[in-house]
């Protein structure tokens, strides 16, 4: 089905952009790592854009806010299975091809959240919108491998999450204007917006970075051996459930949070944002730190600290659980020192495990993304399962989720010695 929506999708692209060739001039470093940030940085607006108009969203369509949450994991859902396919799709077609795929597909669903007029369909747009998103995130760190390598690939990977990063930052704050002003149907009607300028950009500004002498044919029965490979390897399976484990955290904050903060502490819709924002900061902050510290320490000690953080953190989260109704800034700080861990934690993982498969680092990164946000999605489904006119259920998953970050880390142990080997197209 993936493969059907894809050929048709790329199909639509070649039709609608036949003059959007690539200028032949080298961009810059530096504006390259910003093209791919912003491009990269259109799933967290897509994820978090809306979320302070999400109990409007509920009262319009006349939705349950579990059913709203669901919004969120459905996308995640979406976002997660098909990178599997988009990876290796990469591999063997190009860069450019996956991510014009995927900015169709972005493009429909955006389109159809917008004019949604039941839930249903809102579900069902979320999972294109989240379809479009796996091929983008899953392509970018690929072409940034192909670009770069050794230190300048792990600084240009952490400055790109740093621009990427502006994105959630800004994300909840614009759209709780953008809901005050026009409604939230105007939130998508702004992503589509952003989309069509990214996709215009892109086409004009970045060059294909996979030379065609370079590609693995896709072939599904050595795309099986690799996934094999992948999922069967304890260090790679364990850091793949370990940064997982980290977003589920993240994504229970960001379906509860809006319910928490607006409905039980009273935080108007326009200002929600800006609490949003902080956790934004403090993960900027960290990721940055990681840049800055790549100099000294391997990305290996750098995310063992990060993880003592992250327990530090969730050790916190499950305090607050037991006390009734504690203060809202109590809340936000147990949010500020989780997610302020999250780039640092991914950056890290996902330099260790594309630097020891290089060769099929489009299958690496899908393995990476899948795991990432499919188990990422357990963290907005508990939510949406125990919901409650309180802060404990949302405490208490990201409690859970820290905890689980430590276990998977020990499961994948000490990185073995040499570069993991995988079935190559020669």
């Amino acid at each position: 089905m993936i493969c059907c929506l894809t050929l048709k999708a790329a199909q639509a692209v070649g039709n609608f952009l036949p003059c959007l060739r690539p200028r032949e001039f080298v961009v810059p470093t530096s504006l390259l790592i910003i093209l791919l940030g912003c491009l990269i940085g259109l799933t967290p607006l897509a994820i978090d854009m809306y979320l302070p108009s999400m109990p409007a969203i509920a009262d319009e369509l006349a939705a349950s806010p579990e059913a709203v949450q669901w919004t969120v994991s459905i996308y995640l859902l979406f976002f997660a299975a098909p990178q599997l396919f988009f990876g290796p799709l990469s591999d063997a077609m190009g860069r450019r091809f996956a991510i014009f795929c995927g900015l169709a597909f972005f493009l429909l669903g955006s389109a159809l959240c917008a004019v949604a007029p039941n839930i249903e369909i809102l579900l069902v747009a979320r999972a294109l919108q989240g379809t479009g998103s796996a091929a983008i995130s899953v392509t970018v760190p690929a072409l940034v491998k192909d670009r770069f390598s050794g230190p300048q690939y792990t600084r240009t990977v952490g400055f790109i999450m740093m621009v990427m990063s502006v994105a959630p930052l800004v994300a909840p704050i614009a759209g709780g204007f953008i809901f005050t002003l026009g409604g939230w149907r105007s939130i998508f009607w702004v992503l589509l917006a952003i989309a069509i300028v990214a996709t215009l950009v892109f086409a004009r500004a970045v060059a294909e970075s996979l030379p065609r002498q370079q590609r693995n044919p896709l072939n599904f029965g050595r795309l099986m051996q690799n996934y094999r490979i992948l999922f069967t390897d304890r260090h790679a399976l364990g850091l793949g459930l370990c940064v997982g484990a980290m977003v589920a955290g993240l994504m229970a904050f960001i379906a509860g949070s809006p319910f928490v903060f607006i409905e039980v502490y009273g935080v108007a819709p326009e200002y929600y944002g800006f609490l949003f924002g902080t956790n934004v900061a403090a993960m900027m902050l960290l990721t940055y730190t990681n840049n800055r510290l790549i100099h000294f320490f391997s990305n290996e000690k750098l995310l063992t600290g990060c993880v003592a953080l992250v327990v530090i953190a969730s050790v916190y989260l499950a305090a607050l659980t037991q006390i009734d109704m504690p203060p809202l800034w109590m809340v936000l700080l147990g949010s500020v020192l989780y997610i302020g861990n999250l780039g640092m934690l991914t950056a890290n993982i996902q330099v260790i495990l594309l630097s020891r498969f290089p060769h099929i680092a489009g299958a690496t990164s899908a393995m990476l993304g899948s795991l990432r946000f499919g188990v990422g999605s357990l963290g907005g489904i508990a939510v949406s399962t125990f919901h409650e006119q309180s802060a404990a259920p949302l405490t208490g998953v990201m409690a859970a989720c820290g905890f689980a970050v430590l276990l998977t880390f020990l499961f994948a142990g000490r990185l073995p010695a040499g570069e993991g080997k995988a079935a190559s197209a020669d």
